[in-house]
Order: structure tokens, then C-alpha cells, then sequence
């Protein structure tokens, strides 16, 4: 399939932006996730927000976005950011190489949280497939968003 992951350089974040956010619209069809994700990216650069970020390609085509963050790093605790692809069936795939990405970069990497959405509970299967469950202490403390997110899953490795 030829699937592989390529860091975005967040200084030239200007520049990758407008491609970036056609991507992004075809993968979060829904106008409330669209501009959620919108929102969050345009931190990318602004506030020195934590976290790496990479288009997923599939052969020489972007074909979505992933990246993950430091939540307790030093207890190997991470988040998941914006994993989504447009071509179905690549996302479990996807997330395997971040989840390598993430060993390579992070010593004590133990675990990777997914938030999920209110209205947004189709989304809950799809990420059990690929190893999380739902954690039934809900959403963390750490989490601003509390009237956006829902639930939490987590997959540890």
C-alpha cells in the first residue's frame, strides 16, 4: 500500500497551511469537526502548542494528517491529534505507524489517548477495532473542552 508518515516542520507552517486545510476538509466532512480541528491547528504555531505532526501519505499522495502530544510524557501518557485519513481503511494501518513513530521518539510510551465528541459515538467502535477502550472515568481533568468532548479511550501498549 506504500503508507508512511512525514514530519510537518511547524516553522514552515505558513506555507503547508492552505493544502493543509483542503486535507483536513475532506476528512472531517462534519462542519462542527472541521472547524474543531481547524481551530486546534491554528495553535500549531501560534502558541508553541506541544506535540508532533505528520501527513500520512499513501504512495506519493498526502492522504490525511496525524500527530500525537505530551500529556503526563513523563509518565508515558500521550494524546492523539487529528488522525484521519481520506482513503478508508488506511486509518488503523495510519495509526500503527504513529504508534512506531511515537516508540522511536518517546522512551516511556505506555499509552495513547483519544478523545471523542459529543454526537460523535460512531466514532467509539471504530477506535475500539484499533485497540483503545473507553475509559469509564470519562474525560480527563486535563481536558479545557469539557462541553466538546465526551468520552475518552485509551490504548495501552
Amino acid at each position: 500500500m506504500g503508507l508512511n508518515l512525514k514530519a510537518i516542520d511547524l516553522k514552515k507552517y505558513p506555507s503547508v497551511k492552505k493544502d493543509l486545510f483542503k486535507l483536513m476538509k475532506n476528512i472531517w466532512s462534519k462542519k462542527e469537526s472541521y472547524e474543531n480541528a481547524i481551530h486546534s491547528i491554528e495553535r500549531w504555531h501560534k502558541n508553541n502548542e506541544s506535540g508532533i505532526y505528520f501527513f500520512i501519505n499513501q504512495d506519493k499522495n498526502r492522504i490525511g494528517i496525524t500527530g500525537y502530544w505530551p500529556i503526563k510524557g513523563s509518565e508515558g501518557s500521550y494524546g492523539l491529534r487529528h488522525h484521519g485519513t481520506t482513503i478508508k481503511g488506511t486509518g488503523k494501518l495510519s495509526l500503527g505507524l504513529l504508534i512506531e513513530e511515537i516508540k522511536k521518539r518517546e522512551d516511556k510510551f505506555t499509552q495513547l489517548i483519544e478523545l471523542i465528541p459529543k454526537g460523535r459515538e460512531e466514532l467509539i467502535a471504530k477506535f475500539e477495532k484499533w485497540g483503545f477502550k473507553l475509559d469509564p472515568k470519562g474525560v480527563p481533568e486535563w481536558e479545557p473542552k469539557k462541553d466538546y468532548y465526551e468520552y475518552a479511550m485509551v490504548r495501552i501498549l
